[in-house]
């Protein structure tokens, strides 16, 4: 066979080659893409997810430990707010008295009010500051995008450093964030967990680097 002859087979099997190394680096850049846009869209839901079990545990002293008691919570109970009427600006031998002092003897006084859980959690000023890409929708708060599966949720204490400590923990293993993409033989362990908060020590933070 002459140089000729497998020239010619060479060309096509080259183009073909050629193909398929820029389809695979054309998959891996899409898949890369797609795979940030869902992390930051759970991101931003566990995000929104913590800021309701704090107000949560501020009204029950815990955390939910399951979403029917978080996401009633939400729709149906209140926020406490406590607001202090009047100034403390009154000195006695020359000092000034303690608030606690000026509650006793009248010269301040607290009013409670109540404000619709749905409306305090997420206010106007959190919204404001929220990632706008990815809207709010209350309804699906706990289902993962993209799945009609829901996040798994845990609460518990723990003893850290000799204190009783409340502890949360929200999370989705990637293999159910990236659902629908062809995540298998990536750069993301899919039995991994995208998760705020923690079982084994009081932490609000994100494992996504926060």
């Amino acid at each position: 066979m002459n140089a000729k002859i497998i020239t010619l087979i060479l060309i096509p099997l080259n183009i073909i080659l050629a193909f398929y190394v820029y389809k695979s680096i054309s998959n891996e850049i899409e898949f890369n893409t797609q795979a940030k846009e869902r992390i930051s869209e759970n991101v931003q839901k566990l995000k929104d997810l913590r800021t309701l079990q704090i107000a949560y545990k501020k009204e029950n002293n815990e955390y939910a430990s399951n979403f029917n008691s978080l996401l009633d919570f939400l729709e149906n109970d209140s926020i406490t707010i406590i607001k202090s009427v009047g100034e403390n600006d009154t000195l006695i031998d020359g000092n000034e008295i303690s608030d606690t002092k000026a509650l006793e003897i009248g010269i301040i006084k607290r009013d409670t009010f109540f404000i619709a859980a749905k409306e305090s959690v997420f206010d106007e000023n959190y919204i404001k500051n929220r990632n706008k890409k990815y809207p709010l929708d209350i309804n699906s708060l706990s289902t993962i995008p993209h799945t009609n599966k829901s996040y798994n949720i845990d609460a518990n204490v723990i003893e850290e450093g000799k204190v009783i400590v409340q502890v949360f923990e929200i999370s989705s293993k990637y293999s159910d964030v990236f659902t629908g993409l062809d995540a298998e033989n990536k750069n993301y362990d899919l039995n991994n967990l995208l998760k705020v908060g923690s079982m084994s020590k009081a932490s609000l933070n994100g494992n996504w680097g926060e």
